[in-house]
């Protein structure tokens, strides 16, 4: 990889702390950057961050820099990405930047550039920043550097976006119990101070970070713990977020968790009666072909963009559609923003349960979903021979379901995804498999 070149993936940057492109001096070059393709004659930058320990690092690199060229930094430390990207959307900030690697262990981190709008942003965008990588940070004279300052009111914007969901109402959330996981990330202090307000009785999980706990054997990633909490303290359901909390997953009643396609399809019925709702719902290739045929029932279309929250979202522009999501957990819902949201999408979950009185399985019950099954290959040790040669052997072999082949674009893996109800079937995919990364 050309070092200047090539850095933005599926999802901003990302990479080890100490290895480009996360490393200091990478980092005040791309602040300087990004600030002349965004804001050549000055203006206003957020700056948020999830809770791994290189946080402050990259923090303070990229608010040198920002202060350097004559930015504004508002500083908005921990914070989910979407509260991040709501806070851009209702201040005066010209873009925004959150410092996170998702789901990562400590060992990594990652930037994404938020837009004035709370999108992500455009990929032309990102190539004309990639173009300057290679010019030195600008530090303007004493009279025309700029200044940073902490924010005072970043959690409360947030915490008015969530409160729409039941309409002002007080305490929506008496009587119930819930479990929420904050992975130590982003959400650790905020998600159960929300669910408290809301008249809840919360049980909190990985709500204790250290810097180097984030994502650890917890979080969506890792959901055994909150599985087995809401099972033992007989909780109403359980909430799984990732490190910058833009990821969840549900924990029903029973202990049982529900993935983004679930959710994809309770979200998709409590917007039936919706005027906004045009009956089209954006998943991914990924998406489990059981949720096209339940929606498909129901008259509604699933449309498969390729995976990356940025690219679902950017099918539903194209297509007018107010819901879409991953498989993984990340959920967008347009009438309130742009970007995925653990909290809100569990908040309105939890909404539609209460609303008809059912219990979290029981939201799902009109769902069958085909069996899956995701593999994860090291692509250091496979050849892309063998890959191409799995490829056309496992389509020779399916053909009720789907095999697909992807590269991840945030880590150095190959994603394999086998769906299908035949037991055989699968066995004999598994077998290919194993030839390959041998």
């Amino acid at each position: 990889m050309n070092e200047n070149n090539k850095i933005f993936g599926t999802d901003g940057i990302r990479g080890r702390v100490g290895e480009h492109p996360m490393t200091v001096d990478f980092t005040m070059r791309l602040a300087s950057a990004i600030a002349s393709t965004l804001t050549p004659n000055g203006g206003q930058v957020a700056i948020g961050k999830d809770t791994r320990i290189s946080g402050y690092m990259f923090e303070s690199a990229l608010e040198s820099a920002f202060v350097a060229y004559g930015l504004k930094v508002i500083l908005l430390g921990p914070l989910p990405s979407p509260a991040i990207s709501h806070y851009v959307r209702e201040s005066d900030t010209n873009f925004g930047v959150v410092i996170s690697a998702s789901h990562n262990s400590y060992e990594y981190n990652g930037i994404k550039i938020i837009n004035q709008n709370g999108e992500k942003i455009a990929s032309s965008l990102e190539n004309i920043i990639e173009s300057k990588l290679s010019e030195n940070p600008i530090t303007k004279t004493a009279n025309m550097i700029g200044k940073a300052y902490r924010s005072a009111d970043s959690r409360d914007k947030y915490k008015e976006l969530l409160f729409k969901v039941f309409n002002e109402d007080t305490q929506p959330l008496k009587g119930l119990k819930i479990v929420v996981d904050a992975s130590n990330g982003a959400a650790y202090k905020i998600a159960p101070q929300i669910l408290l307000e809301l008249g809840a009785e919360v049980i909190p999980i990985a709500c204790s970070p250290n810097g180097y706990n984030i994502n650890k054997n917890c979080g969506s990633t890792f959901p055994e713990t909150i599985k087995n909490t809401v099972k033992a303290t007989n909780s109403d359901l359980g909430i799984a977020l990732d490190g910058d909390a833009d990821r969840i997953l549900i924990i029903d009643e029973q202990g049982e968790i529900l993935d983004g396609d679930q959710i994809l399809f309770i979200l998709t019925i409590a917007n039936i009666d919706n005027p906004s709702f045009n009956s089209k719902v954006v998943g991914t290739v990924m998406t489990n072909s059981g949720l096209d045929k339940s929606l498909n029932k129901k008259n509604i279309e699933l449309l498969r963009s390729d995976v990356g929250d940025k690219n679902v979202y950017k099918m539903m522009q194209s297509t007018g559609s107010i819901i879409g999501g991953e498989t993984s957990g990340h959920i967008i819902n347009l009438e309130y923003l742009p970007t995925g949201d653990g909290l809100l999408t569990a908040l309105i979950i939890i909404k539609e349960s209460l609303n008809k009185k059912l219990v979290i399985s029981e939201l799902i019950r009109e769902l069958t979903l085909v069996k899956q099954q995701n593999i994860n290959l090291d692509i250091q040790n496979i050849e892309t021979k063998n890959i191409e040669a799995f490829q056309a052997k496992a389509s020779k072999l399916i053909d009720d379901g789907r095999v697909i082949i992807r590269k991840s674009g945030t880590e150095p893996l190959i994603r394999i995804l086998i769906e299908s109800e035949n037991e055989d079937i699968i066995k004999q995919v598994n077998d290919l498999i194993k030839e390959i990364s041998k």
